[in-house]
């Protein structure tokens, strides 16, 4: 049972952290380029990398702690994995905030240096596991599949986490999984 709370902790974390990249990117990058009229490919430059160091670091420790926990080989292999999996999908969250942010303020992100980078990286690791299964050539198509499904992983992950959230506050839901880490 420890176990399972671990993982689903681990969830609640990566949910957090995927819904508060995504909005705190978003303010600073709509506070600076459409309140302050700055440059949002210069913004996306600042914000992007210290962002993805950010996350990365509290992908890591999240990793870390588990693998120094208590917690069964199963269950840290199981988080190991999760890790893996789900680590583009959270990258994903400020390089989203900041492509809504060009949106509404009609800018080419495309030529944001770090933009290109994380396009580039990207590519270099889905690309050739769509190899592995197809020869047809995909490539924009499995760019915005991943798109999409690190948006929606993304959204119902936050979405999960503010719907527990909510409920503990309004009912309490008392089944101490908060102090599982």
């Amino acid at each position: 049972m420890r176990d399972r709370a671990v993982i689903r902790h681990r969830l609640g974390q990566y949910s957090a952290l995927w819904l508060g990249a995504f909005l705190l990117v978003l303010i600073i990058a709509a506070a600076t380029s459409l309140v302050a009229r700055l440059d949002l490919i210069d913004v996306a430059d600042l914000v992007l990398p210290v962002a993805f160091v950010l996350l990365g670091g509290a992908m890591l420790y999240g990793v870390g702690a588990t693998a120094v926990s208590r917690a069964g080989p199963g269950t840290k292999s199981l988080i190991v994995a999760l890790a893996l999996l789900l680590i583009l999908p959270l990258l994903w969250a400020p390089v989203l905030a900041v492509l809504v942010v060009a949106a509404i303020g009609g800018v080419v992100i495309e030529y944001s240096t770090t933009y290109a980078h994380f396009r580039i990286a990207v590519s270099q690791v889905v690309y050739p596991l769509v190899a592995l299964f197809t020869d047809s050539p995909l490539a924009g198509a499995v760019w915005a599949i991943f798109q999409v499904a690190a948006s929606v992983v993304g959204f119902l992950a936050s979405a999960t986490q503010v719907v527990k959230t909510l409920r503990g506050l309004l009912v309490g839901d008392g089944d101490g999984d908060v102090e599982a880490a």
